[in-house]
């Protein structure tokens, strides 16, 4: 053959190699766009697979998972003769596989594999064909083998080239990273989902505090709301019955936000509410000997000291509101711990602001409280809330003032109502921005017809 003639050949050979690598880097730059854009395990599987499948002289062409653990490999793609399989399940590693972890290399058998699959142990199914070639690459991430790409053709040997490895080896980089964010992303979405589930359980048990209904006494209408910023809120209110006529009312906002201030939340509400109704589960002949002012002050200096001496070191306290109202009377006796001044409404407007009358209960251990008595006069109402509604600021800066809220209370409207359209009024100042933090709001009014 003249010079020319071998000239011409190597030429044609090159560029048949040039056409060749130019196709496979087409296939690999689709594939990685795919990959790029999937985040879900299975369907960077298939994705891989149909290439494979598309691209391969192959009838059998498989993807199986590796676990070094338990020395096992799941085959999360599988198709045989044209036909996908689903082999669910984990199954012994052996034979050429077993090869491809031990060595982290390619294993390429094209010639005599029925022999060489004995030698390795490899076991032949009963009613498969024995495949004429053979090829498997590792899928590595870092240094550890996490899958393995494997192809069969069953028709005939020699059917795999070097090219067909170093081709396979590139599409099982790309995908070995592509599953790597993949798993980390979904073990990611779990854990947000299983967070998220946690999250639903404790905003269930936090509501079951709450109570359900309230009690509404003759001549009374009480009403209460809590919209919470987050998934559990660190604001509570309660409103609950006690003896001889008389109604304990709560409004509270724990420091802090989010789970520790809800579990705090728990343990003042309980606190509170179990010591104040001490002489409720006392015996009848003795129930009733505690005045308000003392079951006030029980209840908020035990939660106080409880909470300071016990829980110091995490910093927590409550801003929180405790009256005690007697039904029959029309008087107010209560504890303000440095909560925002509720406000006493009648017909004319603003009659009173209740100001504290002690510091942050849980912030000072042995803390002096002062308990004091106002009177409801018929058509009278006592608004409470925490400071998310106040501490909101418009667009321009400037933070919703309670008075001009006091408006809303006038008419015969259901103080429900009323405390629904505060929630409004809330959303159009913000301008609809997001909420940051808990909005809790109390009413109680002593209605026209009293007793």
């Amino acid at each position: 053959m003249s010079d020319q003639a071998l000239l011409r050949n190597e030429i044609s050979s090159l560029k048949e190699k040039l056409a060749q690598s130019e196709a496979e880097l087409t296939i690999i730059n689709s594939a990685l766009q795919a990959l790029a854009s999937r985040l879900e395990v299975q369907s960077i599987y298939d994705l891989i697979g149909d290439k494979i499948r598309d691209i391969f002289s192959a009838q059998v062409v498989m993807i199986s998972t590796y676990d070094p653990q338990t020395a096992t490999i799941e085959h999360r793609y599988a198709i045989e003769q044209g036909q996908r399989v689903y082999a669910p399940g984990h199954f012994p590693i052996r034979g050429f596989r077993t090869q491809i972890v031990q060595t982290r290399q390619p294993v390429l058998i094209n010639t005599h594999v029925a022999e060489e699959a004995a030698r390795l142990g490899q076991p032949t199914l009963p009613g498969t064909i024995t495949p004429k070639s053979w090829l498997g690459v590792p899928m590595l991430v870092g240094d550890q083998v996490t899958g393995i790409l494997s192809l069969q053709n069953v028709e005939q040997e020699n059917a795999f080239t070097q090219s067909d490895v170093r081709f396979l080896q590139t599409l099982a980089a790309s995908m070995s990273v592509a599953l790597e964010n993949a798993r980390l992303w979904e073990q990611e979405h779990l854990y947000r989902r299983a967070l998220e589930h946690e999250f639903e359980i404790g905003r269930d048990i936090q509501a079951s505090f709450l109570p359900e209904i309230l009690p509404q006494p003759k001549g009374w209408e009480i009403a209460a709301s809590l919209r919470s910023a987050r998934e559990v809120a660190g604001d509570f209110y309660d409103v609950f019955e006690l003896t001889k006529g008389k109604i304990g009312l709560v409004i509270a906002d724990v420091c802090d936000k989010g789970l520790g201030a809800a579990l705090f939340m728990t343990l003042f509400r309980s606190l509170i509410r179990v010591v104040a109704s001490i002489d409720s589960y006392s015996h009848a002949e003795i129930a009733g000997r505690f005045s308000a002012e003392t079951q006030l002050k029980n209840a908020i200096l035990i939660t106080n000291n409880y909470i300071a001496e016990t829980h110091g070191s995490k910093g927590m306290f409550a801003t929180l509101f405790f009256g005690i109202l007697d039904v029959h009377t029309g008087s107010l006796t209560y504890i303000n711990g440095g909560h925002l001044p509720p406000v006493l409404i009648n017909k004319h407007g603003k009659k009173k602001f209740l100001t504290p009358t002690g510091p942050a209960v849980g912030a000072i251990p042995d803390a002096e409280y002062v308990t004091t008595k106002i009177s409801f006069e018929i058509e009278d109402i006592l608004f409470a809330y925490t400071d998310g509604l106040t501490d909101t600021t418009n667009p321009a800066g400037d933070n919703l003032s309670v008075e001009e809220l006091i408006p809303l209370f006038s008419g015969d409207q259901a103080l429900i109502s009323v405390l629904t359209e505060i929630y409004k009024q809330h959303e159009l100042f913000s301008a609809g921005a997001q909420r940051q933090d808990d909005i809790t709001l109390l009413a109680v009014r002593r209605k026209k017809t009293d007793l």
